[in-house]
């Protein structure tokens, strides 16, 4: 017999020794024992399963996006560290169409090819001494570079098992954060509303990288995963659309417009050049259809510039004689070496942009 029963037994006992309370009183007094027995009964790990916690990561820090658009749990994904890399060359098994991510950073180019991504979402990793994470996200399509620092933190960012609307949420362990991957934003944690620094990088295909980086480093694997917005023009909702973030939205600047999208049939049959003013920077945003690329560029002075044809990866030429590649570096001319800055931009399914912002400009289509 247990440590509660005999203590219960033992009440009983001296509850029937006192012959001057009433039978109805005892009836009453043995009610509100037996009760509390059970309660007590019952171990600390019964009582807390009765317990519903929706969010098991709960702590003093909320979500700031609305909850119902969550779901998951915190089940968070392999972490990817020290990514093996292999030459062009050697990677036997992709498709020509098969899309990838290229990051590049001074001389060296690596290739994040999304199919490779898939078990991890995440992969952390260090090129010229700048730490970054390259996620996609399978469900939106949708992937992005972040600066891994942040505010003096260096963050190890894996795919967390949570969604926020169909779409990847990174977890940072170490601070405890939560960051939307199409928002650019954390919203959990002590750096909740924060936007976090992005890098460019360029979404192609592996006929694209096979062709033109044959010197480029490939991951494969790690040694140690509708809003109200009035849609005007008919995209289909499968389809990936080039979106660039206007950061500067929620403080009034360029009202009623949260991003800018870009089709890939508004660069058909040539590499494209167009002008925009997006976060209160000039901006050009250049791309090619058949090549399979749009990005975007930051320009800070008076040059002009104009697509250059057939000689990718080089595709800008400015009024200053400098020849810029696809990531944005003069490779001829003054500047040669120089590397131009970017906005937040990414592809992502047109679906997925219509659920994450209500607030769009498709004039340029």
């Amino acid at each position: 017999m247990d440590l509660y029963h005999k203590r219960f037994c033992k009440l009983l006992q001296v509850m029937a020794s006192i012959k001057q309370i009433d039978c109805k009183m005892k009836y009453i007094i043995y009610s509100i024992v037996l009760l509390s027995m059970v309660v007590l009964s019952c171990s600390p790990s019964e009582i807390d399963s009765n317990i519903d916690d929706p969010d098991p990561s709960a702590s003093e820090f909320k979500w700031i996006v609305p909850v119902g658009d969550i779901n998951g749990s915190l089940n968070p994904f392999p972490l990817a560290l020290d990514p093996n890399l292999k030459k062009v060359e050697d990677v036997k098994f992709l498709a020509d169409d098969a899309l990838v991510a290229i990051i590049s950073f001074g001389d060296e180019i690596r290739v994040y090819p999304y199919q490779y991504m898939n078990a991890f979402e995440s992969v952390n990793d260090e090129m010229n001494d700048i730490s970054f994470a390259m996620t996609y996200c399978p469900i939106t399509k949708s992937g992005l570079c972040w600066d891994r620092n942040f505010r003096n933190e260096n963050f190890i960012i894996r795919a967390s098992g949570y969604l926020y609307i169909d779409n990847l949420i990174a977890y940072d362990e170490k601070t405890d954060t939560y960051w939307s991957q199409m928002l650019a934003k954390c919203i959990k944690g002590k750096y909740s509303g924060a936007n976090n620094k992005t890098h460019n990088f360029i979404e192609t295909t592996w006929k694209t990288v096979r062709e033109n980086f044959g010197n480029a480093n490939v991951f494969t694997n790690v040694s140690t995963s509708n809003k109200s917005g009035v849609n005007k023009v008919e995209i289909p909702d499968s389809e990936g659309v080039y979106g660039i973030l206007n950061l500067d939205y929620s403080s009034g600047a360029e009202k009623g417009r949260a991003v800018y999208y870009y089709q890939y049939d508004l660069f058909e049959n040539e590499t494209k050049v167009f002008t925009n003013r997006i976060s209160n920077r000039n901006v050009i945003v250049v791309g090619n259809k058949d090549l399979h690329f749009i990005t975007t560029f930051i320009v800070e002075g008076k040059e002009t510039y104009k697509a250059v044809q057939n000689q990718f990866p080089i595709v800008l030429e400015d009024s200053e004689n400098n020849r810029w590649n696809v990531f944005g570096v003069a490779v001829e001319g003054p500047r040669k070496g120089q590397q131009l800055q970017s906005l937040t931009g990414f592809v992502a399914s047109w679906w997925a942009w219509q659920l994450f912002y209500d607030d769009f400009d498709l004039t340029a289509l």
